[in-house]
């Protein structure tokens, strides 16, 4: 490189000669000024010799676009445009002196800086007036909105690679540090911010500086106080087209109040939670209609119909599936009218559970509105009632029992008790005047209906009894067939009609008494309610595990939806006031069937009339599956 003299002409010589302006010569190498001019110095209040011999650096001529970022572009595009730089003068004055620097290539590179008044003018009218006052006004807005707002340059001389040029007033409020204190120490930031998030945050930031992409955070910082303030931290890149210059400019708003406030909201919600999820019932929140969402229903669905929340709200449509179809149309018509008329819904219908089975529920629901009152959805309770129902069914049981009792008491008690008085009454008073024949006739009236009357009441003992569940069948080895021989020869219930046998040697563990009154029932309830000139049939056959009794006749049958409800307790024919009987016997049959391990049934008869059958298996688990029926050879 040539000696100073003969590559740039001496301080007051060439530069202020030739370009008449103010400017400095610097090496590239180390930024170290070799030559200036008096404006120059002039203009960042200093004298020549405090410049000349002195770094760009130490200058900070470069300070407020970032000195390795000026030099990187220097060396790249070999000139910057027109940039604003501020100087403290020894008086305390700060002066913006707008710079503009170009390189000068040869074997030493050389940068040239040149330097004016923000429009070269020094008039009280000028640009930098106009600037002052924009800068003013824009301040005022800033610093007026209830955020922190701040300006923020690459530096890598600043421990963080970044410092802060600008942080507005509302940092003292909100934090506690005055803008001072953030100017004065790059760290601050980073100490202030919560040590949970301090890492997340530092990470975030430098990937937004890296890609030089928007940088938009949560996080929370400790006051000067120790108060924990939660913000949101957005901040742009902004470049100085003409200049290249380029800073990141940010808001940081205080959301600690939103924060306390989804905070509180998220545990009323929890709370609201475990208070539903708590209740023995199943709470939802569904909109009206057949294509309505399900929004949420509780985990207490899963304990009362073994579905789990997330398979009912992933069904297409639960309710049309899972409601018993003869409930479905009314569970829809209040849905209908809940919505057409904004009155709360109420509904019982039963559904099917994911094991199968089929649970009653009480369905009630609040209408919720729109703010022109229009309903939206339904918020409502799903309460399982099946024992409730099967406790109606009892009372309706035992209300029937009631009835029957009342006219047990009434019909099939007063009629025997009032032949057994008659014939009491008539004996007591002719005795002795009677024929024989009469008097043996009086006799076998008060025998029969005292019997009859036994019957009755002991079918009603053995019914409670078997509700409560106090009677055990004792097993002993019987031929059927010789049971069933014998029971015809003796009993009465027939009325004097004929019975034809068709039976075969079967040997079965059974209790003898109870088997008797299973046929005799049968045998009673044949002779009751078929024609005199009917013929009855009692088959004693074995079958596959056990033994097949049936006892059939040529009357009018059973019609199908009568088939099963007969053998419900106090359940009689549709000619139940032309005839007579309690509606037990059939009954007490089906029971002592079950109480064997078998069960009883009644079939349509070839050739017309009814096929009453009862199974008993050869042990109690032997009895076939409940469908199959065993046949009669």
């Amino acid at each position: 490189m040539e000696p100073l003299e003969t590559s740039v002409p001496a301080r007051g010589g060439l530069l202020d000669r030739v370009f008449r302006a103010s400017m400095a010569v610097c090496r590239m190498e180390d930024g170290r000024v070799l030559d200036v001019n008096d404006a120059f110095c002039f203009l960042l209040g200093r004298s020549p010799d405090d410049v000349l011999g002195s770094t760009v650096s130490e200058l900070g001529l470069f300070r407020s676009i970032g000195e390795r970022r000026a030099m990187e572009q220097l060396r790249t595009r070999g000139i910057i445009e027109g940039f604003d730089a501020s100087f403290v003068v020894p008086s305390g004055e700060t002066r913006i002196v707008r710079l503009w620097a170009e390189t000068i290539v040869d074997a030493d590179p050389l940068v040239v800086v040149r330097a004016s008044d923000v429009d070269g003018r020094t008039t009280a009218g000028s640009r930098y007036q106009e600037l002052r006052e924009t800068e003013v006004r824009y301040r005022a807005l800033v610093e007026s909105i209830p955020a922190v707002t701040y300006t923020q340059v690459e530096d890598e001389t600043s421990p963080t690679g970044f410092r802060d040029v600008y942080i507005s007033p509302q940092t003292e409020p909100i934090l506690g540090y005055s803008p001072e204190e953030w100017l004065a120490d790059p760290t601050l930031w980073i100490r202030a911010t919560h040590p949970e998030d301090r890492d997340r945050v530092v990470r975030e930031d430098r990937e937004a500086a890296a890609g030089g992409t928007r940088f938009s955070s949560e996080y929370r910082m400790i006051a000067k106080d120790g108060r924990i303030v939660w913000f949101h931290d957005e901040a742009v890149l902004v470049e100085d087209p003409v200049s290249g210059v380029a800073f990141w400019q940010g808001v940081m708003f205080d959301i600690t109040e939103q924060k306390r406030l989804v905070d509180a909201m998220a545990e009323s919600e929890a709370k609201y939670r475990a208070l539903v999820e708590q209740l023995p019932a199943v709470v939802y929140l569904g909109e009206y209609g057949e294509d309505g969402e399900w929004l949420y229903i509780s985990p207490r669905l899963e304990h009362v119909l073994g579905y789990t929340p997330e398979e009912w709200l992933a069904h297409p449509a639960p309710m049309g599936t899972f409601t018993h179809p003869d409930d479905l149309p009314a569970a829809r018509a209040a849905e209908e009218e809940s919505f057409r008329t904004g009155k709360p819904y109420r509904a019982e219908y039963r559904m099917r559970a994911k094991d199968g089975r089929w649970v009653w529920i009480l369905d009630e629901a609040a209408v919720v509105r729109d703010e022109h009152g229009n309903p939206l959805f339904l918020q409502g309770i799903m309460y399982d009632i099946t024992e409730r129902k099967a406790a109606e069914e009892r009372l309706v049981a035992l209300d029937r029992l009631k009835d029957t009792l009342l006219h047990t008491l009434s019909h099939d008690l007063k009629e025997p008790l009032t032949a057994i008085l008659g014939a009491a009454s008539t004996l007591e008073r002719l005795d002795r005047e009677l024929p024989e024949e009469e008097r043996r006739h009086l006799l076998r009236t008060l025998a029969d209906r005292t019997r009859g009357m036994n019957t009755l009441l002991t079918d009603l003992l053995d019914l409670d009894r078997l509700d409560r569940g106090i009677v055990e069948p004792r097993r002993f080895p019987v031929d059927l067939a010789e049971l069933a021989r014998a029971l015809i020869d003796r009993t009465t219930v027939l009325r004097g009609r004929r019975v034809e046998l068709d039976v075969e040697r079967c040997i079965v563990a059974v209790d003898a008494p109870k088997v008797e009154r299973m046929l005799e029932n049968l045998l009673s309830n044949a002779a009751r309610h078929t024609p005199e000139e009917a013929r009855i049939w009692v088959r004693v056959h074995p079958a596959e595990g056990g033994a097949l009794i049936a006892v059939e006749d040529e009357g009018p049958g059973i019609p199908d939806g009568l088939k099963e409800a007969i053998f419900e307790p106090f359940r009689r024919g549709p000619e139940a006031e032309t005839t007579s009987g309690s509606g037990i016997g059939l009954s007490l049959v089906a029971r002592f069937a079950e109480l064997h391990g078998g069960r009883a049934w009644v079939e349509d008869r070839p050739g017309g009339g009814a096929s009453f059958r009862i199974f008993l298996p050869g042990g109690p688990t032997d009895a076939p599956e409940l469908g199959s029926s065993p046949s009669l050879p």
